[in-house]
């Protein structure tokens, strides 16, 4: 038989892509910009901050001041509380060491029945 009387080669001419492919991208990566600074802050800066700070303060009521003295720069508003007393450390040491004990206990149980049975 003929190939092309069956209408075998004409599907495969249509089957094949003849279309160029895209032309890629050219896409460059910027060049960096490097910056040169003194690491040093602007003339008369610590001279405002000084000035600013004592109008903050003189403008405070003393009560305020002395009720709540300014807190460290390492202490952030969301860290958490820590517990003060030595026995309420105590307590959560052990509660945290029995809380994984038993989930070490449950764990290895499940284990047991639907594993090892």
């Amino acid at each position: 038989m003929d190939d092309n009387a069956n209408g075998v080669a004409q599907t495969v001419d249509e089957d094949l892509n003849t279309t160029a492919p895209n032309p890629p991208l050219e896409w460059q990566m910027p060049a960096p910009v490097f910056r040169r600074t003194s690491g040093r802050l602007p003339q008369g800066f610590e001279k405002e901050f000084e000035k600013a700070k004592a109008e903050r303060a003189a403008s405070a009521p003393e009560s305020a001041t002395e009720v709540a003295p300014e807190t460290s720069n390492t202490e952030t508003p969301t860290s958490e509380p820590t517990p003060k007393g030595s026995t309420v450390k105590l307590v959560l040491v052990l509660l945290g060491i029995a809380a994984m004990i038993g989930f070490l206990i449950v764990f290895l149980t499940v284990v047991y029945f639907f594993f090892l049975r």
